[in-house]
C-alpha cells in the first residue's frame, strides 16, 4: 500500500534533526506533507479499486464497452500517475535524508574547526603576551 514505510518512507525522515533547534519545523512540515500525500494516495487507490470492481461487474451504470474502455483507461492513467508521484516522493525523501546527513557532518566539522581556531588564537595571544 501507499502508506507502507519503507526505504525513503515516512519513518526514514523522523529524528534526523533531533537536538538541533533549527530545522525541526521544516522536518515536521515535510513529514506532514508526506503523510497527507500518502493518506490521499491510499484513499484514491481504495476508490479506484471500488470503481474497478463496480465496472468489472458491469452492474454500476450499464456502461457500453466503449465507455467502459475509456473509463478503465482513465483509471489506469490515474493509477500510473499516482505510482509515479509516490516514487518521486520517496526519491525526494531519500535526497532530503542524504542532505540532512551531509549538513550534520559539515556542522560537526565546523564545530571542530571553531574549537581548533579558538585554541590556536589563545595560544597565539599567550605567546604574544609572554614575549
Amino acid at each position: 500500500g501507499v502508506s507502507e514505510a519503507g526505504p525513503g518512507g515516512n519513518d526514514s525522515l523522523q529524528g534526523t534533526k533531533e537536538g538541533r533547534g533549527r530545522g525541526l519545523r521544516h522536518d515536521t512540515m515535510n513529514d506532514l506533507a508526506l503523510e497527507g500525500f500518502e493518506r490521499r494516495a491510499k484513499e484514491a487507490e481504495e476508490r479506484l479499486a471500488r470503481i474497478e470492481k463496480k465496472i468489472a461487474s458491469k452492474s454500476g451504470g450499464g456502461l457500453s464497452d466503449e465507455k467502459l474502455s475509456e473509463v478503465l483507461t482513465v483509471l489506469y492513467d490515474v493509477r500510473s500517475a499516482l505510482g509515479a508521484e509516490k516514487v518521486k516522493s520517496q526519491n525526494s525523501a531519500r535526497k532530503q535524508d542524504a542532505l540532512e546527513n551531509q549538513v550534520k557532518k559539515l556542522e560537526e566539522e565546523n564545530s571542530k574547526l571553531r574549537y581548533q581556531v579558538l585554541h590556536l588564537k589563545r595560544n597565539l595571544e599567550s605567546h604574544l603576551n609572554g614575549s
